[in-house]
Formats: C-alpha cells, sequence, structure tokens
C-alpha cells in the first residue's frame, strides 16, 4: 500500500534526492501545505559549471503556489540548497526542478495559468 509521501511525490513528480517530509491538511482554511526536501548527505551538481557531487553549503527556505489538489489551495515549502564549488564557481543556489528562478509559482501552476490567460481576459 503507497502512503501519502510516496504518492505526492509521485504526483509532483520529485525525483531523488527530493522527497516529500511532511503533509499538512486544513479543511477549515481549504489548503494543504506539502514540504518537500532532501535527505542528510544529499549532493547536488554545481548549476554553474555542472559538476556533480558537490555538497550541501546552506539551505533557503521558500514557497511556491502550486495546482489545486481537488478544490484545496496547494503550498510547496522547500529549503532549497546552496553548493559551494569545488571547481572554484563559489558558492551557487540550487535551482529546484519545480520552478523558474526567481518565481512564487510552480511550473505546472504557471502552465495552467498561460492556458487561461488564452481564452480569458486579463483583468
Amino acid at each position: 500500500m503507497m502512503d501519502y509521501q510516496t504518492l505526492f511525490a509521485t504526483a509532483l513528480g520529485l525525483t531523488p534526492p527530493w522527497q516529500v517530509l511532511d503533509i499538512k491538511f486544513s479543511k477549515p482554511k481549504n489548503r494543504l501545505d506539502v514540504w518537500v526536501g532532501f535527505p542528510k548527505g544529499s549532493t547536488f551538481t554545481c548549476p554553474a559549471c555542472d559538476q556533480a557531487g558537490m555538497p550541501v553549503y546552506d539551505t533557503k527556505e521558500k514557497t511556491w503556489r502550486h495546482l489545486n489538489f481537488f478544490q484545496y489551495r496547494t503550498y510547496l515549502h522547500a529549503r532549497i540548497p546552496r553548493v559551494k564549488c569545488s571547481e572554484g564557481c563559489g558558492v551557487k543556489q540550487i535551482q529546484p526542478p519545480w520552478a523558474r528562478p526567481g518565481s512564487e509559482f510552480t511550473l505546472l501552476f504557471e502552465s495552467l495559468i498561460m492556458v487561461l490567460a488564452q481564452d480569458m481576459p486579463v483583468l
């Protein structure tokens, strides 16, 4: 039987080392919050030079608006790592696979908005 974390990780299209850490549901607030993270000791690829195997230097907590799960507003929360590249690139922030740089929305949420914007008035 599949647990909630595995179900949501599959629905979100997460791949290792990313995994669902926690899920909070509030029916009164009409809201679902999903925390995504990675196991201690995970390594990432340097976003500047593509060198793999860089250890995490530090992290920054971020939140993105995601597509609704059924009628519930859904938000993704994650500690996004920075790596200190051993190839001399310095400290660089990893780009999560679910969002564009600087965006407060997931790629899937942005895609939905683009489709809706084609047929709806923007105002």
